[in-house]
């Protein structure tokens, strides 16, 4: 069920990608919405899901910009796997986790895909590439990765509710 609502989510968020983040730019970095979305589910719900949110998260991004089909997706992949095996489920109320997890795993998603782009022959310096774009993106996603993972958290109780244990 999750993923039902995960690829329109994921979709739109690459929509939001490619036409009205980059009017937020600070630098050459701007918020990075499939990115939190994938990271927020990554911690919320378990390991095949969050793969699944990965891989088509990067591939709809990919999609609607120049990054080669893929690149994206793998990057997503290694961070979101990295994020469950560290630290598995996390409880939606949780504010230090979230913002650790979205800091770190911007720098290992951006070098990622800059590695992505210098396999396909895209010439992208790595220090000017980190500094001009991962650091801002840093900055934005580690201040938007608590309101996402919040609203992610109510979708996560929505589609998997608590029950209560029946008392005979």
């Amino acid at each position: 069920m999750s993923n039902y609502i995960g690829v329109p989510l994921l979709f739109l968020a690459a929509i939001l990608n490619a036409s009205v983040m980059p009017e937020f730019r600070l630098g050459e970095g701007a918020p990075d919405l499939v990115f939190l979305l994938v990271i927020s589910w990554a911690l919320l719900a378990d390991l095949p899901d969050a793969l699944t949110w990965a891989v088509l998260g990067g591939v709809l991004q990919d999609w609607l910009s120049i990054t080669p089909l893929g690149t994206s997706a793998l990057g997503l992949v290694v961070v979101a796997f990295t994020a469950d095996t560290l630290f598995g489920q996390v409880s939606r109320r949780n504010l230090l986790i979230p913002p650790l997890v979205a800091a770190v795993g911007t720098v290992i998603y951006h070098i990622g895909v800059i590695g992505g782009l210098w396999l396909t022959g895209t010439s992208v310096p790595l220090g000017q590439g980190l500094f001009y774009v991962t650091l801002p993106t840093v900055i934005y996603n580690t201040i938007l990765i608590l309101p996402v993972f919040r609203l992610m958290g109510i979708v996560y109780r929505w589609l998997h509710p608590h029950r209560a244990p029946v008392v005979r």
